[in-house]
């Protein structure tokens, strides 16, 4: 009885002692972290790469994952790359196998682990909690708290493997054991805790290898089960994410079981492996890497199908920083300047609305027809498409505010201000039209006011061609006086149109007041002005956020 609560202990030591381990080097290692897998994941296969380094070495596929679906979700890192990242850290989690049997079966550090727990427990004490020597002492404590734990399962199973039969355990067909494995995973959500007792009752001699094989296979499919629940009230990203990875390890998991006895074959004959400890884990590793190259070619599809599967609703507000949390400052500050490049479409085609103007006067982008195809679909009025407006800038306002201001430098922090400088100035822009939008519509009902509505027609058109080339095009691209000639035939506009109210004034007598017209003329011009600020801030930030290395650096330059 004592050995069962021993061999329990140790599993609890374990587990708490993986969770520590993690959260240590989380910290220690997240910023570098982010810039791998921002930087070094241009295809499929470096994704592999990195997924597979980027695990082993934090042994947290949850974290990897937590950046893949940030990346994502901001459009960092597309989901074909993704992938690749999500099949490399299913590889990744192997190694914890290899470094149990390498540290804590084959060499005697037992005796190392109380001074390991010593020293790292009195240090992580007493240092400040979140700094350098803080974690620093949590690895320590971590670590040594894992190699007791490795201990008491070791001496306990060592002794159960005296005490039972191992012939009990050869008389159930596999798909036994592999489903014992799924299940035992998916409870205790934690394969390599499940390793760690296969490995124990390996090295007791308690089961053979075929069937500590068959519940390694399991253990995979089970860690599928927290993603799969968790996703349920996700996002599509999440979705497909989860989805993603139940697919691959259901995959990987049904061909594993297909060849199990041939690739044991081929571990124990082919390449020598006579240890039945490495022979496992080299079986672990070796079907995981073959789902890798199962799936890899197919990555483009795959995400092209997974694309299809969940599509967002269409909701009110801000559709990319629901996709990113905020924990993320890189992948953050993506998602809050395509919001504001959504919002800056959005005011666009509401000041068109507003003056009447038809939005396929403007070229046609990507973007703007996405927004048009969905405001379309959804029928808004002008009021709900004006909330949407609102919406949209509130929530910008607040997600900034869930930033981590440690997190980010000082040329992410001049972008975040300049980022909702820019959606506040397209906010406005609307705001100043809507305002007038009462005194418009009451013009269009007046006698006389062809040639009046025909200058406000036409400048808006040309206006707005201007500026929306300008959204649409990289800032290095742009006319030296560019900015020059849209600001000069704003004034321009505003000068015009201000003559020919006051000889409308004097040549009709109409129930529009002068004074009004001139408040409908300084708002349109308000709004415009607003509009090209907008666009001219916003430039800039997407310069140096789609700009690798230095870009940021160089936006305070700016």
């Amino acid at each position: 009885m004592f050995q069962f609560w021993q061999l329990l202990a140790g599993l609890g030591v374990f587990i708490y002692a993986m969770k520590i381990l993690e959260q240590s080097l989380r910290a220690l290692s997240t910023r570098h972290l982010r810039t791998l897998l921002r930087y070094h994941t241009r295809s499929p296969l470096q994704g592999v790469a990195v997924g597979t380094i980027s695990t082993a070495f934090l042994q947290s596929s949850s974290l990897v994952g937590l950046f893949v679906l940030a990346f994502v979700g901001s459009g960092i890192l597309p989901l074909q790359n993704a992938l690749g990242i999500i099949f490399g850290a299913n590889l990744g989690t192997t190694f914890t196998g290899w470094i149990v049997t390498a540290i804590g079966f084959k060499l005697d550090l037992n005796g190392y682990s109380l001074i390991l727990i010593a020293l790292g427990s009195l240090a992580y004490a007493t240092f400040k909690a979140g700094s350098l020597r803080y974690h620093q002492a949590a690895l320590l404590f971590g670590f040594g708290l894992l190699l007791l734990g490795l201990s008491w399962m070791k001496e306990s199973m060592s002794f159960l493997g005296t005490q039972v039969d191992a012939s009990l355990f050869q008389d159930y067909p596999l798909i036994i054991y592999f489903f014992g494995g799924v299940v035992f995973t998916a409870l205790i959500q934690s394969s390599s805790a499940t390793m760690v007792i296969i490995l124990s009752a390996v090295n007791a001699d308690i089961i053979p290898l075929s069937t500590a094989a068959a519940i390694a296979i399991g253990s995979d499919l089970g860690t599928t089960a927290t993603l799969m629940l968790g996703s349920v009230k996700g996002s599509s990203n999440t979705r497909r994410v989860a989805l993603s990875h139940f697919l691959f390890n259901v995959g990987t998991s049904g061909l594993a079981l297909l060849l199990l006895t041939p690739l044991l074959a081929f571990i124990t004959l082919t390449l020598g492996i006579k240890d039945t400890m490495y022979a496992l884990v080299c079986f672990h590793s070796l079907f995981n890497l073959m789902g890798i190259a199962l799936f890899l070619p197919f990555t483009k599809p795959f995400a092209r199908w997974l694309e299809q599967c969940f599509t967002e609703t269409g909701v009110l507000g801000c559709s990319h920083i629901k996709l990113v949390p905020a924990t993320v400052p890189e992948a953050a500050l993506r998602a809050i300047e395509r919001d504001t490049d959504e919002l800056i479409n959005k005011a666009l085609l509401l000041n068109l609305r507003i003056l009447k103007s038809p939005p396929e006067t403007l070229p046609s982008s990507k973007q703007a027809l996405e927004i048009k195809q969905r405001l379309k679909k959804r029928a808004l009025s002008f009021d709900e498409q004006y909330a949407d407006i609102k919406t949209h800038e509130e929530q910008l306002q607040h997600y900034s505010h869930q930033l981590p201001d440690a997190d980010l430098d000082d040329s992410e922090r001049q972008i975040l201000a300049n980022l909702l400088e820019a959606a506040r100035d397209a906010s406005y822009s609307t705001k100043s039209l809507k305002d007038i939008r009462a005194n418009l519509i009451d013009i269009r009902q007046q006698e006389g006011v062809a040639e009046l509505l025909k200058q406000i027609d036409t400048d808006i058109i040309t206006l707005y061609k201007a500026i929306f080339s300008l959204l649409e095009t990289s800032e290095k691209d742009w006319a030296d006086d560019a900015i020059v000639k849209i600001n000069a035939a704003i004034a321009q506009s505003h000068d015009q149109l201000h003559q020919k109210m006051r000889a409308y004034s004097h040549t009709h007598n109409s129930e529009i007041t002068l004074p009004t017209l001139f408040n409908i003329n300084r708002e349109i011009y308000v709004s415009n002005q607003n509009l090209l600020k907008a666009v001219q801030t916003i430039k800039p930030c997407q310069q140096a956020l789609y700009k690798n290395g230095s870009g940021a650096q160089a936006f305070i330059k700016h």
